[in-house]
């Protein structure tokens, strides 16, 4: 497949941030890559390429939120949004002004949902986060 797509979703548990920096062949509107929101905002990570990574449930994952923000960069993405698992990427040359400036992980940053907890009860529900 070459050209262009509406939408490219990464989500491998491990690899994700190599995996989208690999890719030539095509040049997605819109790219959707899960994040490690265990790292702050300001925090550049990237879990080293292991071609036999297995996700073991830990922190030891992906790539943090900053570091994405910067590949997007590179690759020509704008970050504009994320939810606490994914980052939402719209290639620059279609943002245009149209999203929240600035286009940064510090702006953007939801915390991981993944490691919540709920306490409470039916009408009366607390989220809470271990960290």
């Amino acid at each position: 497949m070459s050209g262009e797509l509406d939408l490219l979703s990464i989500d491998i548990d491990g690899n994700d941030y190599h995996i989208w920096k690999a890719i030539k062949c095509v040049k997605p509107k819109v790219v959707v890559i899960e994040y490690n929101g265990r790292f702050p905002p300001t925090f550049e990570w990237v879990l080293p390429y292991k071609p036999d990574h297995v996700w073991q449930g830990d922190d030891n994952f992906g790539a943090s939120l900053k570091a994405l923000e910067l590949l997007g960069n590179e690759l020509g993405y704008q970050l504009v949004g994320s939810n606490g698992v994914n980052a939402f990427f719209v290639r620059k040359d279609l943002a245009k002004g149209l999203f929240v400036e600035p286009a940064t992980a510090e702006n953007l940053y939801a915390k991981s949902l993944v490691y919540t907890r709920i306490v409470g009860h039916i009408n009366k529900t607390y989220i809470g986060y271990p960290h």
